[in-house]
């Protein structure tokens, strides 16, 4: 009789103690997931209340160039009012618009100097010129049907007349050599009707 109820009573301590780790891990658990749960929905709220930036590798002359973004969003609004844009209420002109930016930059070049213009269709200049052409119009260079590109008025200077090649838009664009950095976009024209020549 004693050995039987010295092996329920030693029975029962193993199942309290069994019941108490029971308990133990249980309680660690919700604790743990509690505070895990808890933590990422703060992160989640931080996350979305502030942003953190990116960062990004950029070269040194990119970084002295970095600007505060208010001070971005400042300059990117000055340059919008500096676009000068004239709207032509002739009706006997072909000009339905004029526009001159002066955020134009030069496209760049992989020509030396001293730099000779060049109105052959199969030399790098051409090419030079349609890219600077694509950059003012905002129409891809393979978009484009040339009608003429011609002297400007100066051996630096060209006037082109082009068309996108579905012919819904026409434009007479000005531009002009600036040494060691390519033709650069002066002066961009609507046009009503095409102008094979200006």
């Amino acid at each position: 009789m004693s050995s039987r109820f010295a092996k329920r009573s030693k029975q029962r301590k193993v199942n309290r103690i069994l019941n108490t780790f029971i308990t133990i891990v249980f309680a660690l658990i919700l604790f743990f997931g509690w505070k895990w749960l808890f933590a990422n929905d703060r992160s989640v709220k931080e996350t979305n209340a502030s942003p953190q930036p990116v960062e990004v590798e950029t070269s040194e002359q990119e970084t002295n160039e970095q600007q505060q973004p208010s001070e971005q969003q400042t300059e990117q609004e000055e340059n919008k009012e500096q676009v000068e844009e004239t709207v032509v209420d002739d009706p006997n002109s072909n000009v339905i618009r004029e526009i001159v930016n002066p955020t134009w930059q030069p496209i760049g070049t992989t020509q030396s100097e001293p730099h000779v213009t060049q109105y052959d269709k199969n030399s790098v200049d051409w090419k030079e010129m349609l890219d600077a052409i694509s950059y003012a119009t905002g129409i891809s260079s393979s978009d484009l049907i040339v009608w003429f590109i011609g002297n400007g008025g100066s051996p630096n200077h060209a006037v082109a007349t082009v068309s996108k090649k579905d012919k819904t838009e026409h434009y007479k664009v000005f531009i002009e050599w600036v040494t060691n950095e390519g033709w650069k976009p002066t002066k961009v024209q609507q046009l009503k009707e095409i102008e094979r020549r200006p």
